[in-house]
């Protein structure tokens, strides 16, 4: 058995990382070099590089409307807004989720109930939110969680026998399918993020998608005023608006409009790597590969989070773990995300912005409260899967390898970790 790197054996992975994602495709960078040469990088009406992001978006999802946004959180706060969230009004979201889902709320001084999740998909219990359900409840919000959606049958039944709207946070989950259909057709609002490393990205942006004209032109005059408000509104006065400017690059557009036309061909390059991970990790113990149910696809598989069983390598805490296999050169950590309801803008009232004047206090939530949520987090190791876009059979095998090697120490770990302690 060859030494642990962590205690001055060779690393067993010495294989480059795979470039990160995103980066441009030819039709990107010709779109991109034409804008700079047009000097044409924003737009206050609606021209043909937003008009041509928009429709290529709602025909992807098989909807007639698409808005584009600044970002995921701008849409997803025209999304709450489109829907009739008001001050006071409580809206259901998950506990484990990006901070983003929630923060928007705050904006319309509605109240955010966190709800706890599943502990192994990490997706919103649709059990837990209906037994949060009040007569202020207006909204649900679900995030399809690294790309596994969300149970929508059990949550659109729910919105149905208490009258509430659904929106989806889809921003993990581009091209991801429940029961055949694309996530974020399925509530009365989708949402994407189109920022960072998502699978569709411009760098910055986002998007909403509905088959509800009215959620389509409600939040128009919050962020997209001048001209392209008036295309919506003909008969108001949108030259100031609401106050918000939401309106997305013209670059971003444009890149964005490139990556959904090859989107599917991506995800079907990454889900192959993936699922290769995934099989590298089937039947070694202490490890579980990232789970997904029946009748669903993850899509773009945002996210890669194997589960830790400590048990299988007797008790062996999951950080030291990690350490072991970082030493041995895996790029794996702690998810960054933590639950929400362990926050200080959750556990106290001193956070709360200036402006947020929700009409009654919010519940405020302790450790140990959601259980799903921080069993979800307290068992999950994170692989870079915004690096695992392209093959690379050579990195996986060497990461199994490095795992295999940590898990026939783990007797020695064990005893180290007993000492320090």
């Amino acid at each position: 058995m060859s030494e642990l790197a962590l205690h001055g054996g060779p690393p067993a992975v010495t294989a480059p990382l795979p470039r990160a994602w995103p980066w441009l495709s030819e039709d990107a960078r010709t779109r991109v070099d034409g804008l700079l040469a047009e000097g044409e990088l924003s737009d206050y009406d609606y021209g043909p590089v937003l008009a041509e992001f928009e429709r290529t978006v709602a025909d992807y999802h098989g909807v007639p409307y698409a808005l584009a946004a600044s970002s995921g959180t701008d849409a997803l706060l025209s999304a709450y807004l489109a829907v009739g969230v008001r001050p006071g009004d409580e809206v259901l979201v998950p506990s484990y989720s990006f901070h983003a889902t929630v923060a928007p709320l705050f904006l319309l001084s509605a109240v955010p109930v966190l709800c706890d999740v599943d502990p192994v998909t990490g997706n919103i219990d649709p059990a837990d939110a209906e037994a949060r359900i009040t007569a202020r409840t207006r909204a649900v919000a679900v995030t399809h969680l690294w790309g596994h959606p969300v149970d929508m049958d059990a949550v659109l039944a729910l919105a149905g026998r208490h009258g509430l709207k659904v929106v989806e946070d889809g921003s993990h989950a581009h091209g991801a399918r429940y029961r055949g259909a694309l996530v974020g057709t399925l509530g009365d609002a989708g949402v994407f993020s189109l920022g960072a490393r998502k699978m569709v990205s411009g760098g910055m942006g986002g998007v909403l998608v509905t088959s509800d004209e009215h959620v389509h032109r409600e939040p128009q005059r919050l962020g997209h005023t001048h001209e392209r408000a008036a295309h919506s509104w003909p008969a108001e006065d949108v030259a100031v608006g609401l106050g918000g400017n939401h309106r997305i690059s013209l670059v971003a557009a444009a890149i964005c409009t490139a990556q959904y036309r090859d989107l599917d061909a991506r995800i079907a390059v990454k889900r192959a790597v993936l699922e290769g991970l995934s099989a590298r990790l089937e039947g070694v113990p202490g490890l579980r590969p990232q789970f997904t149910a029946p009748g669903v696809t993850r899509g773009g598989w945002y996210g890669y989070k194997a589960r830790y069983v400590p048990g299988e390598l007797g008790g062996l805490p999951l950080d030291d773990f990690v350490a072991a296999l970082q030493a041995e050169g895996l790029p794996v950590d702690r998810p960054s995300n933590r639950p929400l309801h362990w926050s200080q803008l959750f556990t106290q009232r001193r956070l709360e912005p200036a402006y947020y004047q929700p009409g009654r206090e919010r519940p405020l939530y302790r450790r140990g409260e959601l259980p799903g949520a921080e069993a979800y987090y307290e068992a999950s190791l994170s692989f870079p899967a915004p690096r695992l876009h392209e093959p690379c059979e050579d990195v996986l095998d060497q990461w199994r390898d490095g795992i295999v090697k940590v898990v026939k120490n783990a007797g020695r770990l064990r005893g180290l970790s007993a000492n320090s302690h």
